[in-house]
């Protein structure tokens, strides 16, 4: 009886690391779901209505950092807009509590970070546009994803 529980018990551990591994691995992957934008430059996105559009910064090499933190962040030069079909800029809410927070990850070769999301209510071609002169960035990149 003690067996079978401890057996169940480790099943059970295993299965929740397996699935948060899987949404870890799959925001990474998502990441750039509906393209990506080089710095400067545009993106038209077909997005249905009630939909999320999330954008990140990313540049290709791995930030160094600390234990607790990762040196990098969203250049302040940087510039990226959101307009509807009917050409309305849409507002991109920051990631924390009013926009004031941080969402930074590194990977092989990679530096990313949360610029924001939007709120999609109108279906249809969007443009995300990004615009900035980034001294010193290495292959700037907008993913734009859900």
């Amino acid at each position: 009886m003690v067996t079978a529980l401890i057996v169940l018990g480790v099943i059970v551990f295993l299965a929740f690391d397996a699935y948060v591994i899987y949404r870890v691995m799959r925001s990474h992957r998502a990441a750039d779901d509906y393209g990506t934008i080089d710095v400067p430059g545009e993106l038209a996105v077909m997005i249905p209505a009630g939909g999320k559009l999330k954008l990140n910064y990313q540049e290709s090499y791995r930030a160094s950092g600390t234990e607790d933190t990762i040196d990098f962040g969203v250049p302040a030069a940087l510039e990226v807009s959101v307009s509807s079909p009917a050409g309305e800029s849409l507002e991109i809410k920051g990631p924390g509590f009013r926009g004031m927070g941080v969402s930074l990850s590194t990977g092989r070769g990679w530096s990313r970070a949360l610029i924001g999301t939007v709120e999609i209510a109108e279906p249809g071609e969007h443009t995300v546009t990004a615009r900035g002169e980034l001294e010193g960035a290495i292959e700037p990149t907008v993913l734009v994803g859900k």
